[in-house]
C-alpha cells in the first residue's frame, strides 16, 4: 500500500487547480476567443471532431496516455457494475453525495459563490447526472468512443469556474485556489467511496472485487481530469483513510453549506409529490449521518426520522434479495424526461 498522505502535502493542493486548463482559458479570453469556447461546450464529441484546428479543439479532442496502473478489463467491470444499479446509484448521488459535498469548506465557497448552483440547482444536478452517465455507461471511455471529450469539457467548465471565482470580490485568497486539486480529490470520492457506502446502508451485498473495480473506474475518471495520482485511492481502504483525512481537515457548519442545502432540498421538493417531499431531509441525514447533516443545516425530526428509518430498513431486506432489473434502461428514460422539464421550463 502507498504511504499515507499527510496534512502537509493536501496543504499544498489547495494552491494548485488544473493547469493546462487554466492556462488555456486564460490565454482564451486574453486573446478575446470566449465565444468559440462557449461554441464548442455546447456540442457533442462528433461535432467537436469536426471542428477546424483551434488550441481549443485540440484540447478536448486530446486523449491523456493511460496510466501504467491502467486495466481496461477492470474498468469496464466497473461501468457495468453501475449498469446493474444505475438508478440507485443515481438517487445516492443526488440524496448523499452532492449533499455531502456542501459540509466540505471552504470548498463549497466556490459552490456557493456560482449563480448556477444557488439559482439553478436543477441545472447543475441535470449537468452532474449527464457527467456520470456519460463517464459510466460501459465502453464510453474507450478509444474508439467520445468519453474521454466530455472529461475535457468539464476540465474547462472548472477552470472557466476557477477564472471567475477568483476574481469574485467574496473569494477569500487565504482559501487557495477555487476547484483545488483537494477539492476536486474529495468529490471524487463522494462520487466513488461515499456512493458504496451508500450502497451498502441500503442493503445491496456487493462482492469485495465489485466494490474495487467501481473505485478503480473513478481512479481513472479522476486521472483524465488530471488529479494528480497521489490523490486517487488505489483501493477500498486507501479511499476510506483519504476520504476520513479530507473530511477531518474540511468538514464543518457554514452559512454557505447550509444555504446549498436548504437550495438543493427546496428544488428536490418541487419534484416529488407532498408525500415524498415531508421526508426528504430525513432521508439524506439518514444517508449522511447525524454529524455531517447537521453541519448543512439538516435538523432532526424523530417522528418523521422514525419512519424513514423503518422504511429504509425495510427495503435494505428488499434490496438483499433482489437486483431491480432494466436499472440503468429505466435511469436513461429518466434522465431525458427530466432534461426535457428543465429545457422547457428555461
Amino acid at each position: 500500500m502507498r504511504a499515507r498522505i499527510s496534512d502537509e502535502f493536501l496543504d499544498k493542493q489547495r494552491w494548485k487547480g488544473d493547469g493546462p486548463a487554466d492556462r488555456l482559458i486564460t490565454a482564451t479570453f486574453s486573446k478575446g476567443n470566449q465565444d468559440l469556447l462557449y461554441g464548442l461546450l455546447k456540442l457533442n464529441a462528433s461535432q467537436i471532431r469536426q471542428r477546424s484546428n483551434s488550441a481549443l479543439r485540440n484540447f478536448l479532442i486530446k486523449r491523456r496516455v493511460p496510466p501504467s496502473w491502467f486495466d481496461v478489463k477492470r474498468l469496464h467491470h466497473g461501468q457495468k457494475l453501475f449498469k446493474l444499479y444505475a438508478l440507485e446509484m443515481m438517487a445516492l448521488l443526488g440524496a448523499m453525495s452532492l449533499p455531502y459535498c456542501y459540509a466540505a469548506s471552504p470548498g463549497n465557497n466556490a459552490l456557493y459563490l456560482s449563480d448556477k448552483m444557488r439559482n439553478a440547482p436543477g441545472k447543475r444536478l441535470m449537468d452532474t447526472a449527464s457527467f456520470v452517465i456519460e463517464v459510466l455507461t460501459p465502453g464510453s471511455l474507450d478509444d474508439d468512443h467520445g468519453g474521454h471529450i466530455y472529461i475535457n469539457k468539464v476540465r474547462l467548465i472548472h477552470a472557466l469556474s476557477r477564472y471567475y471565482v477568483k476574481k469574485h470580490p467574496q473569494w477569500d485568497r487565504t482559501w487557495g485556489v477555487p476547484i483545488n486539486q483537494e477539492d476536486m480529490a474529495g468529490t471524487n470520492l463522494a462520487f466513488s467511496y461515499v456512493i458504496l457506502l451508500g450502497m451498502q446502508q441500503s442493503g445491496y451485498l456487493l462482492s469485495h472485487r465489485e466494490k474495487e473495480d467501481f473505485l478503480f473506474a473513478w481512479r481513472y475518471i479522476g486521472y483524465l481530469l488530471n488529479i494528480q495520482e497521489a490523490l486517487l485511492p488505489a483501493s477500498f481502504l486507501e479511499a476510506s483513510q483519504l476520504t476520513n483525512l479530507i473530511k477531518r481537515r474540511n468538514f464543518k457548519k457554514t452559512e454557505a453549506g447550509t444555504i446549498l442545502t436548504a437550495e438543493l432540498l427546496k428544488y428536490y421538493k418541487s419534484t416529488v409529490p407532498p408525500s415524498q417531499a415531508d421526508l426528504l431531509p430525513s432521508q439524506i441525514r439518514f444517508y449522511l449521518g447525524k454529524e455531517v447533516a447537521d453541519m448543512i443545516g439538516i435538523v432532526s425530526d424523530s417522528w418523521r426520522d422514525r419512519i424513514t428509518s423503518s422504511v429504509s430498513t425495510l427495503k435494505s431486506l428488499q434490496n438483499m434479495l433482489s437486483v431491480h432489473s432494466s436499472s440503468y434502461e429505466r435511469l436513461l428514460l429518466q434522465h431525458s424526461l427530466i432534461r426535457k422539464g428543465i429545457i422547457s421550463g428555461n
